[in-house]
């Protein structure tokens, strides 16, 4: 569940992060979400055991389960 949370921003700012929602379509609610969750992450300690990279990229290369273990099975791809 969603929390309100009231607080004084940069008009500059806020500005810009209204175009960026409205340029890529979405709320600006999720534009703040998405970078509290960067900058949190980018934070030691305050993770949940992923790093952001891997939070970020997830489900960003789909594929099926059994081409990524062949991938992993191959002898080449751990000499790399």
């Amino acid at each position: 569940m969603r929390q309100k949370v009231g607080t004084a921003i940069n008009p500059r700012l806020l500005h810009r992060a209204k175009l960026v929602a409205k340029n890529e379509r979405k709320h600006l609610n999720d534009i703040i979400e998405e970078a509290l969750e960067q900058y949190l992450y980018g934070k030691k300690g305050t993770g949940d055991g992923e790093t952001s990279i891997v939070k970020t990229t997830r489900g960003s290369i789909p594929s099926r389960l059994e081409v990524v273990k062949k991938i992993l099975e191959e002898e080449d791809f751990f000499e790399v």
